[in-house]
């Protein structure tokens, strides 16, 4: 069924919102529905009645996490707020609808519009009448708090209660929390939770917004707008563990597994808690661990170092998974006279889930190994991004997504943030590997030596690390993407003090960073902090007509030099392509025939190097980019990126596909790679033409300029 045109759209939910407030007691005129896309409503029309208050509805739809959550999927209110006068209008207060449409979150208000707007960001609000979920019997609201879950917002996020602020959280791509306050929620059990979305990125954000020389707003890919991602809801009774971070390792072959706990444990209620104890159980064993005390609203950091004697090991080729549950019990009476007299029983207070599994991940003698074997991967680089709902992929999207990436044959996974957490479940599931990044993406060294930048970068590495430590399926924690290729001060520096983020959070993944070609500045001593650094290849595609990047043939050369400039490092190209929208000349840039051969070329260079540890293309389909985006395209389609080997709907494979199939079948991936002489094929032209205003040169940010975003 073809979707309907934006017109009839809006209309259809005009009637649907006088009809919704009618029914919940309002009378929502239809001069009130003049400012559903976002101005003011019409003078007169004063319905303040509020629309009835809805439990949660829907799965959750991650599996790990505590077992009491709830999705707060179904009905929102939405409304865009183009002039930024909603705070001053008092949009965050808990009345009527009138200027709002029916919505729903996950959403992405601006996935189909191409426009220059679109991708400069704007203001856009959320609202869900809320109706408290019933608690098991015995359980009570006053024994605990309600605590709300953001996945994901864009870019800045300022939660209401009932109309106060309960937080503000700014960071587009890490997920945030927040109790709501008891005296926030009405007497019956309801509350209205509104929230104001900001997409507007500035030069501090990650990734940083940033203006052209032809004065058109760029930020990497494009700039989405609202609440990609779900909001869930959960009950911390008495105690909670929130975010729990297992980190699972096979330190030898013939080891026993190891799992990491890394948990903080609130109290969540106004008096002391005397006797709290943890229990954690993976692979048939179980292990409490020593009671302690916490104070009232109190907090205590818990640490320990699980042992699974003969595991099952986690493999891509045999991806075997283990159930870890971690519960909080409390102490209930005694069970004698005395200080040393224990509790006379336990309350389960706490049930918290999530699958991992054992392997082990390491760099050595500059090779990156998986489970002891040298690899020499392949796969594809993946935007959540879907032609018509954006980032705000359906379980479906994201199970088409990963399933193209198998069809393709690749085994690694490579984003320019972290994925979804259903996303990597999946991946541990199908055997897939994530090479798991933050977008600290092409930001300028004057930047990134504020304080505060830093610190965002630093805090979104540790949040990455304790959210997502528990999937077998990363294999690398990634600081960054194209920042200068010639290093001050200030990059040295941050790689420093990520890696002991790195070491303090998770000592068992190699730590690593992805660099642009930067051919011009040779070998360079600052990426010494690092075990596996990344390399984006476009030789023979970007780059003016004299470049050194422009001629392919510099390709084989260049990974040389770097071998020799890192021999301790492990190497891997993590980007690569060309854009195709159409067939016709092989020395085109944009043609179909051109991306062929393109890839023939640079996987067969690739083979020759037995020493580099896989390659990944960029990217597995087309997504947006910017409004004037070329990317080295002579005839581009702005805004979308085309070096995806399908096209912007996933339906078409373009015939690179083939070309890379067959390249990625040809390869032992999990073992080391062949030292068979290899044919290379002749490689199309490098460019030939001089740049224009959406394709400057070959991406990433140099210290006297600003080059284009390569993907």
């Amino acid at each position: 069924m073809l979707p309907l045109p934006l017109s009839v759209l809006r209309r259809t939910l005009a009637v649907a919102t006088i009809a919704v407030a009618t029914l919940g007691g309002g009378a929502a005129t239809a001069g009130a529905q003049a400012g559903a896309d976002g101005g003011s409503p019409t003078p007169g029309a004063t319905s303040t009645l509020r629309p009835p208050a809805l439990a949660p509805e829907g799965r959750v739809r991650v599996f790990a996490g505590p077992l009491r959550r709830w999705n707060l999927g179904g009905r929102w209110w939405v409304r865009a707020d183009p002039q930024d006068v909603g705070l001053q209008q008092g949009w965050q207060k808990p009345l009527g609808v009138d200027g709002w449409s029916p919505g729903t979150v996950p959403s992405v208000p601006n996935a189909t519009d191409d426009g220059v707007a679109s991708m400069s960001g704007g203001v856009h609000w959320y609202r869900r009448e809320l109706r408290l979920p019933t608690l098991p019997d015995g359980v009570e609201d006053r024994q605990g708090r309600w605590i709300l879950r953001f996945e994901r917002t864009a870019v800045d996020a300022r939660v209401f209660v009932g109309g106060t602020e309960v937080t503000h959280h700014r960071g587009a791509y890490e997920p945030f929390e927040v109790e709501i306050p008891p005296r926030l929620v009405r007497a019956d059990r309801t509350l209205t939770v509104t929230v104001r979305t900001d997409s507007r990125r500035t030069a501090a954000d990650l990734p940083p917004g940033t203006t052209l020389k032809d004065g058109t707003p760029s930020g990497g890919w494009w700039n989405e707008a609202g609440m990609p991602q779900e909001v869930t809801l959960r009950f911390a009774e008495q105690l909670d563990v929130g975010e729990v971070q297992l980190t699972p390792n096979l330190p030898c072959p013939t080891c026993s597994g190891t799992l990491a706990l890394r948990v903080t444990v609130r109290n969540m209620t106004g008096a002391p808690r005397r006797t709290v104890r943890l229990r954690l159980a993976i692979a048939g064993r179980e292990v409490a661990l020593r009671p302690f005390v916490l104070g009232a609203r109190g907090t205590k950091l818990v640490t320990h170092r699980f042992t699974v004697p003969r595991p099952r090991v986690w493999s891509p080729d045999r991806p075997q998974q283990e159930l870890a549950t971690l519960s909080a019990d409390l102490g209930v009476g005694r069970a004698g006279a005395g200080a040393a007299a224990g509790p006379a029983s336990w309350r389960r207070v706490v049930r918290w889930r999530a699958r991992t599994g054992f392997r082990s991940v390491r760099v050595k003698a500059g090779r990156l190994e998986v489970n002891f074997r040298p690899v020499n991967l392949r796969g594809v680089g993946v935007h959540e991004q879907d032609v018509e709902q954006g980032g705000a992929l359906t379980d479906a999207g994201q199970d088409l997504l990963l399933r193209q990436a198998r069809e393709l044959g690749g085994l690694v996974l490579r984003g320019h943030y972290p994925f979804h957490p259903r996303i990597l479940e999946e991946a541990d599931r199908l055997g897939l590997l994530v090479w798991s990044e933050i977008p600290v993406y092409q930001l300028r060294q004057a930047q990134l030596a504020k304080a505060s930048v830093k610190r965002d970068a630093l805090r979104q590495l540790r949040t990455m690390i304790r959210v997502n430590g528990h999937h077998p399926s990363i294999f690398t924690w990634s600081v960054g993407n194209e920042m200068t290729t010639k290093p001050g001060p200030t990059l040295r520096r941050y790689f420093r003090d990520a890696r002991a983020v790195a070491d303090e959070r998770d000592r068992t993944r190699p730590l690593s960073y992805a660099r642009q070609a930067g051919v011009q500045h040779g070998c360079v001593g600052a990426y010494g902090p690092l075990d596996l650094i990344g390399i984006n290849d476009y030789f023979g595609w970007y780059g003016g007509p004299n470049d050194a990047l422009a001629d392919p043939a510099n390709l084989g050369p260049f990974l040389d030099g770097l071998r020799r400039c890192h021999p301790n490092e492990a190497l891997m190209v993590t980007e690569t392509g060309a854009e195709a929208n159409r067939s016709g000349d092989l020395q085109a840039h944009g043609t179909y025939e051109f991306q062929r051969a393109y890839a023939a070329y640079h996987f067969a260079v690739y083979r020759s190097r037995p020493w580099l540890s896989g390659a990944i293309w960029w990217g597995l389909r087309e997504f947006r980019v910017r409004p004037n985006w070329a990317g080295g395209n002579w005839e581009p389609t702005p805004p979308w990126h085309g070096k995806g080997l399908l096209d912007r709907r996933g339906w078409t494979r373009k015939p690179a596909w083939q070309t890379l199939h067959d390249e990625f079948a040809g390869v032992d991936q999990l073992a080391p790679a062949s030292t068979a002489p290899v044919a290379i094929p002749p490689s199309p032209q490098g460019n030939t033409r001089p740049l224009t205003p959406g394709e400057e040169g070959g991406g990433g940010v140099e210290e006297d300029g600003e080059a284009a975003p390569t993907g």
